[in-house]
C-alpha cells in the first residue's frame, strides 16, 4: 500500500522544497506541482510533491492523520498490555 501524507512547505530552493510533517522536515522534489509559496500544503510520496492542497483539505486531511495516529498509538498502548499479562 502507496501513503501520500501531507506537510506544509517552509522553504523552496530551486525545485525542491523543505517540508513539516507536524514537525519532522525532510526534503520533497516539487517537479510534478509546478511552482508554490512558502506556506502551502501539498501531499508527499517517496519524496515528491504530488498534490497541492487547498487549506480546507488540508486541514481534512491533518486531521484525519491525527485520528489514524490516535487509534494506532491505542492499538500499540492495548497489544503492550496484553504482552505483559
Amino acid at each position: 500500500m502507496c501513503i501520500a501524507a501531507p506537510a506544509q512547505i517552509v522553504s523552496i530552493t530551486d525545485k525542491v522544497a523543505t517540508v513539516d510533517f507536524g514537525g519532522v522536515r525532510q526534503q520533497a522534489k516539487l517537479d510534478l506541482v509546478g511552482d508554490l509559496e512558502v506556506g502551502r500544503y501539498v501531499l508527499v510520496h517517496s519524496v515528491y510533491a504530488i498534490e497541492v492542497l487547498t487549506d480546507t483539505e488540508a486541514k481534512e486531511s491533518l486531521e484525519a492523520w491525527d485520528e489514524l495516529l490516535k487509534v494506532l498509538d491505542e492499538e500499540d498502548k492495548e497489544a503492550e498490555l496484553k504482552s505483559t499479562v
